[in-house]
């Protein structure tokens, strides 16, 4: 989706997957329209046309970023409220999301490099607390048909998943499911030993 839901253009897209592609790779510093279009494969000049200036690119970039992980989060939170209670389910469910991100590593640094930006840019982290606040709710809400405390352990609980999968980043690409699945299942296991 793109501003006030809208859907976006087959280009506005394309543009958008070139720019998580460049950011990922060069950092902010290397988000640029110039280096847009040549990762899109497109005259100079396209992204610009579409998003002005380099504030309206990166906004379009954390709505695309979000919109794209939002919608695994949210499929994640209804394949778990169907099975309340089942922690290997969640582990399951959870191990196999964020294998799924981890074949997509330009779309994991983007968002890490859009986090940082946000930290001194009220209008992205706008839009990143926005999708953080949804994805907490949806853990508290699956933590509380669990059983389980649902107030600051959802909070502390997507901190630790957040912190495992950016750091599967670092490690050679043969390891990162691997540490995954078993921080994952360390994770959500010291969750469930909380019940007695």
């Amino acid at each position: 989706m793109g501003p006030a839901g809208q859907e976006l253009s087959p280009r506005r897209r394309e543009i958008l997957a070139a720019a998580t592609t460049v950011l990922a790779r060069q950092g902010n510093r290397g988000l640029t329209h110039r280096a847009v279009d040549r990762e899109a494969g497109l005259p100079e000049g396209s992204s610009s046309a579409y998003y002005r200036s380099r504030d309206a690119l990166l906004g379009a970039l954390g709505d695309f970023v979000a919109e794209r992980l939002g919608t695994d989060v949210a499929a994640l939170g209804t394949r778990l409220a169907s099975c309340p209670g089942d922690h290997e389910r969640a582990v399951a469910e959870v191990s196999r999301l964020f294998s799924r991100w981890l074949e997509q590593p330009d779309l994991l640094a983007a968002r890490l490099e859009l986090t940082v930006i946000a930290t001194r840019d009220p209008g992205l982290a706008e839009r990143f607390t926005l999708w953080r606040d949804d994805l907490v709710e949806m853990v508290r809400g699956v933590m509380s048909d669990a059983g389980e405390d649902g107030g600051a352990s959802a909070e502390t609980l997507i901190a630790a998943l957040d912190g495992v999968l950016l750091a599967s980043l670092m490690l050679p690409t043969r390891r990162r499911h691997t540490f995954v699945s078993e921080s994952v299942e360390q994770l959500l296991t010291g969750l469930g030993a909380d019940r007695s």
